[in-house]
């Protein structure tokens, strides 16, 4: 199954750090997530607030993170702070599933893991390695 489906998807933001891609048949927005470094937090900061804005303007159920090409290059003191304050945005939409294709980051997984876990949010989440098993996932 690949991501679209056979169904048309819209673009509903593009800029050079992320792309927001949004299937309305599903009701699935789709990111790709941006390399993270120190130098970019505040810009990954605002590409996060911009997904959160996005998940309440068009009241998005489900969300599909792919975080396979991200390279993380702050520490997991700093990342766990980013996630979390994207976590505690993410409460305040409808948003009810998250299916986030994982990375081979030990540090990464390691704080997104205890952000979700200390933060008890009340939505599904769950970690996959490929995109067609998280599309079903969260479309069921």
């Amino acid at each position: 199954m690949s991501w679209n489906a056979g169904m048309k998807c819209m673009i509903i933001y593009e800029n050079s750090f992320i792309k927001l891609d949004y299937n309305p048949a599903t009701d699935v927005l789709l990111v790709d997530m941006p390399r993270i470094d120190t130098m970019i937090m505040p810009e990954v900061r605002s590409a996060l607030a911009i997904i959160a804005e996005h998940v309440r303007n068009y009241d998005v159920k489900r969300l599909l993170v792919d975080a396979r090409q991200t390279k993380v290059e702050v520490n997991e003191e700093s990342y766990t702070a980013l996630i979390s304050e994207f976590s505690q945005s993410l409460m305040t939409t409808r948003l009810q599933k998250v299916a986030r294709i994982v990375s081979a980051s030990e540090v990464r997984e390691k704080a997104v893991k205890k952000v979700y876990e200390r933060d008890g949010l009340p939505l599904q989440f769950k970690n996959f390695e490929e995109m067609a098993p998280a599309i079903e996932w969260l479309t069921a």
